[in-house]
C-alpha cells in the first residue's frame, strides 16, 4: 500500500492511503498545536487496535458476544535504550465469557499482524526520489 504524506500549516502532516486521510501534529513543547495524534501515538495505538480486530473476529465466529471485552497497552522502554520497549497488553474478558475459550482468545490475539511484523524486524530504506 503506498502512503502519501503532506505537510500541512506547523508541525501537522496527512498521510492519504486509499480511500483515507490521517492528520498527526505535535506536542507544544516542540512547535506543534496538539490537535491531531502525533505520528508515534498512532504507531502504538494500531497493535491493540489490530488485536481487537482478531479478538473481535475470534468471537465472531463462535457466537460470542463483544460486549465487555476491552483491551489496554502499556509500554516501557527496556534498558538503557530508549528505542527498545517491551508493550504489556491486557485483554479484559466478561465474566460470562467462555471459560474453555479464554485461551483460544490469547491465541487469536497473537495473531494481529502489527504484532508479527514488529516481530520479524522490518527493514526501512530512505531515499531520494529521482
Amino acid at each position: 500500500m503506498k502512503i502519501d504524506i503532506e505537510m500541512l500549516a506547523g508541525q501537522q502532516s496527512k498521510a492519504k492511503f486509499g480511500n483515507h486521510e490521517i492528520i498527526s501534529d505535535q506536542s507544544k513543547a516542540i512547535g506543534g498545536l496538539e490537535e491531531y495524534p502525533e505520528p508515534f501515538d498512532y504507531f502504538l495505538a494500531s497493535m491493540p487496535l489490530c488485536i481487537a480486530f482478531y479478538i473481535r473476529k475470534f468471537c465472531n465466529a463462535r457466537d460470542i458476544p463483544t460486549e465487555g471485552i476491552s483491551i489496554s497497552q502499556d509500554h516501557e522502554s527496556i534498558g538503557d535504550d530508549n528505542y527498545k520497549k517491551k508493550f504489556n497488553v491486557s485483554v479484559t474478558l466478561p465474566d460470562d465469557f467462555p471459560k474453555k475459550y479464554r485461551k483460544a482468545v490469547l491465541s487469536a490475539a497473537n495473531t494481529c499482524t502489527v504484532k508479527k511484523v514488529i516481530q520479524a524486524i522490518p527493514e526501512f530504506e530512505i531515499s531520494i526520489a529521482e
